[in-house]
């Protein structure tokens, strides 16, 4: 563990380069934040941090910048709490509890997360690995067409018009969907796909009826299985320091295209069912080893659906960025459980 004085200069530091992109000299710190300690006094305890891994120097001649393992001190002991701007809550509250539909608004909520900090906001399709049905529907258009509506536990619906061969009464359409709930609610997506030809044939319901369930079944199932990611603001890394070489930057989007690689991050968080932040190394992509990616849980009601996150460079102000994320992330939960909860 580091002593005071090292903490307190490792702070200043990742601080001072996060602000100005410039490796950090001691002269600097000695006068810009008078610490009451000498430059030749900071420089010794610089020296030793980068001896013991904290700091950086990039050219013999040049100040120190953090190594991963300096953020990672500087995320997990030295920040001084989260910094959450009245004017993104404002923003999230009012774009957020304005979209209706849940594809809309996943898709609007990687663009807001985007918009407000520059950097990649990203969003992972509701997983439905261990989904559950949470409820079957049916409307009832007379002549003899109906919609069958299935509602998962992550709060995917998924609904299909149908025209029956025979006429049926609504009292008995109501029979069937109390049937089906009974026999099925609570249950794996999966096991009910493959029970519901055997179950069907006791509860006399109506091959049309059945045959549509299942289709309505493959399709949350298989779309379980997709790596399903909305993003936004790829072109926006362009705009920091670190992106400026073309070649690298064409490497980084190349890998960030990739839905496989972006849904890997993102089911980390959804994994580790909190708050989440991978530095540098840590992310365990070496065309992101010059990023943080911060990522977060949301829910709908109790059930934990899916996960977003933000993807930027290591040089980011982590109080403000923590804040925004775990913000957007409980803002999402309630509009999710408003849209889609009893």
């Amino acid at each position: 563990m580091l002593d005071e004085r090292k903490k307190i200069i490792l702070k200043i530091t990742v601080k001072d380069y996060i602000e100005s992109a410039h490796p950090v000299s001691s002269r600097v710190l000695a006068k810009k934040y008078l610490l009451g300690w000498s430059p030749a006094t900071i420089r010794n305890e610089m020296a030793d941090l980068e001896e013991e891994g904290y700091l950086i120097q990039p050219h013999t001649s040049a100040g120190r910048i953090p190594s991963d393992r300096g953020y990672r001190f500087y995320v997990d002991f030295l920040l001084d709490g989260y910094e959450l701007h009245e004017e993104d809550v404002k923003i999230a509250n009012s774009i957020i509890f304005s979209v209706l539909d849940w594809e809309s608004l996943l898709r609007k909520v990687a663009e807001l997360m985007s918009e407000r900090t520059s950097f990649i906001g990203v969003v992972l399709y509701p997983q439905l690995r261990e989904a559950t049905l949470k409820k079957i529907e049916f409307v009832d258009l007379r002549e003899e067409t109906v919609v069958i509506i299935v509602t998962t536990s992550t709060g995917v619906v998924k609904e299909k018009i149908i025209k029956l061969s025979t006429p049926i009464t609504e009292d008995e359409l109501q029979k069937v969907k109390l049937e089906l709930n009974r026999k099925f609610g609570n249950k794996e997506l999966q096991k009910i796909y493959w029970d519901l030809d055997r179950e069907s044939k006791k509860l006399s319901i109506p091959s049309e009826i059945i045959k549509t369930l299942k289709d309505i079944l493959k399709e949350l199932i298989y779309a379980g299985k997709e790596e399903g990611v909305f993003v936004a603001g790829l072109s926006k890394i362009l705009n920091h320091l670190e992106f400026q070489d073309i070649n690298k930057v064409k490497t980084l989007v190349d890998v960030l295209e990739e839905e496989k690689t972006l849904s890997s991050l993102l089911f980390t968080a959804f994994l580790n069912k909190g708050l989440t932040i991978l530095i540098g190394q840590e992310i365990n992509i070496p065309e992101l080893s010059d990023c943080s990616v911060i990522t977060t849980i949301y829910s709908l009601g109790e059930n934990i659906t899916g996960s977003i996150g933000m993807i930027g460079p290591k040089r980011m102000k982590y109080e403000r960025m923590l804040a925004f994320v775990e913000l957007i992330g409980k803002t999402l939960s309630e509009k999710l459980t408003q849209i889609l909860g009893e």
